[in-house]
């Protein structure tokens, strides 16, 4: 990656949201990203489950400017909520280590099924009701 390539922050998510394994249609999902103590660089996104349950965010990206001349290790803490009918489910949540896409499942797209009844657990080294698909 060049000096000034773009930073993967949270690589691209897919998902379908679920309550006892039927569609949730309009259903709100709060992506967030931790990445440095100013705000301004912390983006929040909001989207809603459309009539078959289903979801997605966009890539969240950062310009790297002269962090690429700084060897580190990036700490970057991922979340998504579901806010349904009253109720905050945590969905997902990881922590980064890498500025690349798709290392979250290590080089596999992020696609997720959220069933609402599901307790929270971990799989791999993401933890929330979402499974990988």
């Amino acid at each position: 990656m060049g000096v000034f390539s773009r930073l993967v922050l949270f690589s691209e998510v897919r998902g379908t949201v679920l309550k006892e394994g039927k569609s949730v249609a309009g259903a709100e999902l709060v992506q967030k990203v931790v990445w440095s103590d100013d705000e301004d660089k912390n983006p929040t996104r909001h989207t809603k489950t459309d009539e078959n349950g289903t979801f997605a965010f966009p890539a969240i990206e950062s310009s790297a400017g002269l962090l690429r001349l700084i060897p580190a290790q990036p700490t970057i803490q991922q979340t998504i909520v579901i806010r349904y009918e009253g109720v905050e489910y945590m969905a997902w949540m990881h922590g980064k280590g890498s500025y690349a896409a798709n290392t979250e499942l290590d080089g596999r797209p992020i696609k997720l099924i959220c069933e609402l009844t599901r307790q929270p657990d971990y799989e791999g080294k993401h933890y929330g009701i979402c499974r990988v698909v």
